[in-house]
């Protein structure tokens, strides 16, 4: 039996874990599973360079259906200035359908901002299984079928 949308978005505020680095909210008629993966600001002497590095799981519903889709948005931006010069980047990737996504990045040296405070050490992870897969769980667990794509 499907739980009725209603009651389901409701019951989204219980699988937030605070020792994980992901939330989950409901926004209108959808969920979505937000991933601050790495917002960082580097202090070294002779130059200075800024990563902010975001995820998102986005859930659509089809009532009548008992269904629901998932939209998967990343983003990426910096820019650094040093004695070579100054550069900026940023980039944006928008997906639907079934994807897997992991990275490690590892900055020795020089001193790092984040929101912890100040590091010589800027580590981050991430597998984008980690935040979909509690969330695809409960949908599933309360009754509602993930949407299949055209081959699915």
């Amino acid at each position: 039996m499907t739980t009725p949308l209603a009651e389901l978005l409701a019951k989204v505020p219980a699988l937030n874990d605070p020792s994980e680095p992901f939330t989950y909210v409901v926004k209108k008629d959808t969920i979505i599973g937000e991933w601050n993966i790495v917002s960082a600001k580097s202090l070294y002497p002779t130059s200075f360079e800024t990563i902010d590095k975001k995820f998102k799981v986005i859930i659509e519903f089809d009532e009548k259906k008992g269904s629901w889709k998932p939209k998967e948005k990343s983003s990426e931006s910096g820019a650094k200035v040093s004695g070579g010069g100054i550069s900026f980047g940023s980039s944006s990737n928008s997906f639907s359908g079934k994807s897997s996504n992991k990275g490690f990045s590892l900055t020795l040296g020089g001193a790092h901002q984040t929101k912890d405070g100040i590091s010589p050490v800027l580590a981050y992870s991430f597998d984008s299984d980690k935040i979909k897969k509690p969330l695809f769980e409960f949908l599933e667990a309360n009754g509602w079928k993930r949407k299949r794509g055209l081959f699915g």
